[in-house]
């Protein structure tokens, strides 16, 4: 990565950046998407954060999954 990828595209997740058809953090930086891409980006943590801490809820009695 070269140093004109900001803290945000450095930031980004493989994921991310291949759901919006980027290869790398710079390709992001030099697209002008670093913003909106770590918005994405923070959405999809918390989303899997959630996601994880119901898994991880305990269930009432009798419920299944």
């Amino acid at each position: 990565m070269t140093a004109a990828a900001c803290a945000l595209a450095r930031g980004l997740s493989p994921e991310t950046l291949a759901r919006h058809g980027f290869r790398t953090p710079d390709a992001a930086h030099q697209a002008a998407r670093c913003a909106a891409l770590w918005a994405t980006e923070s959405r999809r943590r918390a989303d899997r954060t959630a996601l994880d801490s119901l898994a991880d809820a305990p269930r009432p009695q009798g419920e299944t999954r």
